[in-house]
C-alpha cells in the first residue's frame, strides 16, 4: 500500500501491506503459490506503523490503493466485450475476493485494538485519579512498602501534616513550612513564617478510627507574637500550593482566639454574654471529675466568626449558646505543667477545622458546623466525648454517628443519620453506619450498616439491597466490587458489594502478630487499597514503634505479602495523593 502523500507529521500513520506487496521477510514466509488451493494457510497482512511527533498525536489509519498493478487473471480479449469466465478465472476472482476480505478484517482488528488501548488508557487515568482523591487510596500495593525518602525534623514538629494539590505534603517545622514532593521527598519550596508561635491548617483529622489529611489549595498560618503588656498581636499568612505567599495580614489587640481555617479562611471565637459564679463545692467536684452533667448551670456563650483570612470579609457568624448538659470537664482549666488549676467558664476553646467541618468545644460548648455555617448537631444528641461525631462521607454529605462505640446486638433503632452537604437531613440509618477506612473511589451508592446480628446494605434512598450474617464492627476497605469487614471476633470478611455474598473469611489475619493490646475488634490502625489489594497496618504493642503490614487480594482473601516496618517512636500511616507516608513528631517518611 502506498505511503499517504502530504500526511501530517504529527500523526500516527498505519500502512496495511497486502500479500502481494509484503516485505521481503514476509515473502520468505509464503508457502502457497498464487494459484494454490483455496484452503491454503491464510497469511495475515503485515501492518507497518510510523510514529509522528507528540505524545498526544491523533491515530490515523491510511488505506490508500497500491501503485502496483497486481495483475490478477488475464487481460480481456482485445476485441472488448465480456470477459470469458473459465474455471481458472473464477478461481482467481475468488482468491481476489478473499484477499480483500482479509484486508478488511485486518483493518477491523487494528481499529478495535487501538480503540481498546484508548479506552483502557482513559479508564486507567480515571481509576488513578479516583485513587489519589479517595481516603486510603494508593496507586499500587502489589509490592511490600519500603522506605523511599525521609525528612527528619530538628527537635519535634509542632504541627501536623497537610496535603496540597499537586502531590505535595507540607510539614510545619517550627518557624517555616516545607513543601515536599510526596513521591520523591524532594523539597520543592520553603516558606519562612513570622517570628512567634505559629499554627497552620487545615491538617490531619481522625475519621472512623483512621487519620486522613485534607487536600487543600491554600494553607493558612496564624502566628502569635509575644505579648506586649495587654496587647495581643497576630500575623496571618496565606501560602498557595506553589509555595507562594498570597499575602499577610496583621491583627492588633484582638480579644478573640484565632485558628486557621479551610479554603483560605480564618476562624475567630470569642466568649460573650454574662454568667453567674460557680459554687466552690461544685467547682471542686468538677475538678475531681465526679460532677454530673448539668452541674454548672450557667456560663458564657461563644461567638464564632469565619472570614477571609487576608481581607477580613465575613463569610458567616453565629453565637453558640451555653449548654449545661455538655460534659463539665470542659470547664476545667489546665496549667502549663498539665495539672488542673480550677474551673474557668471562659477557658480555652478546642477546635477541629477541615475543608468540610468545623467543631468547637469548650465550657458548655459542643457544636459542629459545615464550612458555610450550617449546624450539624441538634438538641438531644449526646456529647462529642460521649461517642457523638460527624464524619464527611467519601462522596458528598455527612454521617452523624450518635454512639460510635456501641455496635452491640441491640443496634436496631434509628440512631445515625445521613446529611446532605448543606446540613439538611437525607434520612435516618437503622443501626450503626459503617464508614470505610479506605476506598478506591467506587461503591458510593452502597451504604453499609450493622443492624443486630447482620450487616445490611442500602441504597441512597434507604432501600435495602441485601443483608449478610456478618456482624460487622468496622469497614476496613470498600472497593467498587468488594467490602472488607471485621467482626467482633477479629475475623476479616470479603463481601461482594453487589450481592452480599461472602467471598472469603480470614480468622487468622492477626495470628502471630502482637495486636492484643488493641481495644476490642479495632486492631487495625490504618487500611489502604489500590482497588485490587487490601492492606492493613496492625500495631505491635509489645515493641511500640513496630507495625505489621499485611496485604490480601480483596477478591479472594489470599495473603500476598507481610512485612514489619519500624519508625522513630509513635507515628501514623497515611495516604497522600495515592502515595504512602508515615508521619511522626520527629520525621516524615515516604513509602513506596
Amino acid at each position: 500500500m502506498a505511503r499517504r502523500r502530504g500526511a501530517r507529521p504529527d500523526a500516527y500513520t498505519f500502512d496495511l501491506v497486502p500479500d502481494g506487496d509484503a516485505p521481503d521477510d514476509a515473502e520468505d514466509r509464503a508457502d502457497a503459490p498464487a494459484d494454490g488451493p483455496l484452503d491454503a494457510p491464510v497469511r495475515v497482512p503485515v501492518v507497518e506503523a510510523t510514529r509522528g511527533a507528540g505524545p498526544h498525536a491523533p491515530l490515523l489509519i491510511d488505506l490508500d490503493p497500491d501503485d502496483v498493478d497486481e495483475g490478477f487473471g488475464e487481460p480481456p480479449p482485445s476485441g472488448g466485450g465480456p470477459e470469458p469466465l473459465t474455471w481458472r478465472r473464477a478461481l482467481d476472482r475468488s482468491r481476489d475476493l478473499l484477499r480483500g476480505r482479509r484486508l478488511v478484517a485486518a483493518v477491523v482488528v487494528v481499529a478495535a485494538a487501538l480503540t481498546a488501548v484508548v479506552v483502557d488508557t482513559v479508564g486507567d487515568r480515571g481509576r488513578l485519579a479516583a485513587l489519589r482523591a479517595a481516603p486510603g487510596g494508593v496507586l499500587d500495593l502489589s509490592a511490600e512498602p519500603r522506605e523511599v525518602w525521609r525528612v527528619e525534623a530538628e527537635g519535634s514538629v509542632p504541627s501536623g501534616l497537610m496535603a496540597m494539590a499537586g502531590g505535595l505534603v507540607v510539614a510545619q517545622d517550627r518557624g517555616e513550612l516545607l513543601g515536599l514532593d510526596v513521591e520523591t521527598g524532594e523539597r520543592r519550596w520553603r516558606v519562612a513564617l513570622p517570628a512567634g508561635t505559629s499554627s497552620c491548617g487545615p491538617g490531619m483529622q481522625a475519621w472512623s478510627g483512621g487519620i486522613q489529611p485534607d487536600t487543600a489549595d491554600r494553607i493558612v498560618c496564624v502566628t502569635s507574637s509575644p505579648d506586649d503588656g495587654d496587647r495581643r498581636h497576630a500575623t496571618v499568612t496565606v501560602v498557595d500550593a506553589d509555595g507562594g505567599v498570597e499575602g499577610t495580614r496583621e491583627l492588633e489587640s484582638s480579644p478573640a482566639e484565632l485558628y486557621p481555617g479551610g479554603d483560605g479562611a480564618l476562624v475567630s471565637v470569642e466568649w460573650v454574654g454574662e454568667a453567674s459564679p460557680v459554687d466552690p463545692r461544685v467547682a471542686d467536684e468538677v475538678v475531681a471529675g465526679v460532677a454530673d452533667a448539668g452541674a454548672i448551670a450557667d456560663g458564657y456563650d461563644l461567638r464564632v466568626r469565619v472570614e477571609d483570612a487576608l481581607t477580613g470579609e465575613r463569610r458567616w457568624q453565629q453565637t453558640v449558646p451555653f449548654d449545661g448538659g455538655v460534659d463539665p470537664s470542659l470547664c476545667v482549666r489546665w496549667s502549663d505543667d498539665g495539672t488542673t488549676s480550677g474551673v474557668d467558664l471562659r477557658g480555652g476553646v478546642q477546635t477541629m477545622v477541615t475543608d468540610r467541618l468545623l467543631w468547637l468545644g469548650g465550657c458548655g460548648i459542643d457544636a459542629w458546623f459545615t464550612p458555610d455555617g450550617a449546624r450539624l448537631d441538634r438538641p438531644g444528641d449526646p456529647g462529642t466525648f460521649e461517642g457523638f461525631t460527624v464524619e464527611p462521607l467519601t462522596g458528598d454529605g455527612y454521617v452523624v454517628r450518635t454512639d460510635s462505640d456501641d455496635v452491640g446486638l441491640d443496634a436496631l433503632a434509628d440512631a445515625d443519620r445521613l446529611l446532605r452537604d448543606d446540613g439538611t437531613e437525607m434520612r435516618e440509618v437503622r443501626g450503626r453506619y459503617l464508614v470505610p477506612l479506605s476506598t478506591d473511589g467506587g461503591g458510593d451508592g452502597v451504604h453499609l450498616a450493622r443492624r443486630g446480628d447482620a450487616t445490611v446494605a442500602t441504597s441512597d434512598d434507604g432501600t435495602e439491597l441485601w443483608r449478610t450474617d456478618v456482624r460487622g464492627t468496622s469497614l476496613l476497605v470498600r472497593t467498587a466490587q468488594v467490602a472488607v469487614l471485621v467482626d467482633e471476633g477479629r475475623r476479616v470478611y470479603g463481601v461482594d458489594l453487589g450481592t452480599g455474598d461472602v467471598l472469603w473469611v480470614r480468622p487468622d489475619l492477626v495470628e502471630g502478630l502482637d495486636a492484643m493490646g488493641a481495644y476490642g475488634p479495632r486492631f487495625v490502625d490504618a487500611a489502604f487499597t489500590d482497588g485490587r489489594l487490601a492492606a492493613f497496618v496492625v500495631p505491635d504493642y509489645a515493641r511500640g514503634d513496630v507495625v505489621h503490614w499485611v496485604a490480601l487480594d480483596a477478591a479472594s482473601g489470599r495473603q500476598l505479602w507481610q512485612v514489619e516496618l519500624g519508625g522513630d517512636g509513635w507515628g501514623v500511616q497515611l495516604a497522600v495523593a495515592g502515595r504512602l507516608v508515615r508521619w511522626s513528631p520527629a520525621e516524615i517518611v515516604g513509602l513506596g
